[in-house]
């Protein structure tokens, strides 16, 4: 049965692997945090992550490695999984808060001072991006772009881990999924044309 509805994640189903993706990114906000006995400071973490090569340097990093850990006890990652965890990582470093609706990609349709956060033409170079840095790249000039108007992380997340799995399937020579709601760019062109 195909679900039309573009704004409704995918991956991220589960409310246990939201609270993961939610309460780390909160963490990046505090300074002093208890985990498990482990005293964590956030801000560090944000900071280290913002210093790194984009989207593959975060995966040597504290903060990298301890969403990979709380994500695997939640779900299996597999390898693209892990890539796209990285560009999740370098680009949510970026968002100043989350604003859990609606979508990421109606966000970056919304309108501020009658133009949408993100032009037709920068959303357009979002979407035929090619590979995971550009994408990374594009996607960190997006979320700055929102600003103090914060981002929707956990659809980011879905999205990113969508495109990072069809982008692996092209690379394969692997056929596109016959539900075109499902296909990422699909989905972000629908929520952004719908915005308002």
């Amino acid at each position: 049965m195909l679900s039309s509805n573009t704004a409704q994640v995918r991956i991220f189903t589960q409310p246990a692997t939201q609270k993961v993706l939610t309460e780390w990114f909160d963490t990046l906000s505090e300074r002093y945090e208890k985990q498990d006995e482990k005293r964590i400071n956030g801000r560090a973490w944000r900071a280290e992550l913002r210093r790194m090569d984009p989207p593959y340097g975060v995966m040597m990093c504290d903060g990298y490695a301890e969403l990979r850990h709380r994500l695997q006890q939640q779900m299996p990652l597999q390898a693209i999984d892990q890539m796209a965890l990285a560009v999740f990582v370098s680009v949510a470093v970026h968002v100043e808060k989350h604003i859990p609706y609606p979508s990421f990609a109606a966000q970056l349709g919304q309108k501020k001072n009658d133009r949408p956060y993100l032009s037709r033409l920068r959303f357009e170079r979002l979407q035929q991006a090619t590979d995971p840095e550009s994408f990374c790249q594009q996607l960190t000039r997006a979320v700055r772009l929102r600003g103090k108007d914060g981002a929707n992380i956990l659809s980011l997340a879905d999205g990113i881990f969508l495109w990072m799995r069809e982008w692996q399937a092209r690379e394969e020579h692997q056929p596109e999924s016959i539900d075109p709601f499902s296909r990422n760019r699909i989905r972000w062109a629908s929520e952004y044309l719908s915005a308002r």
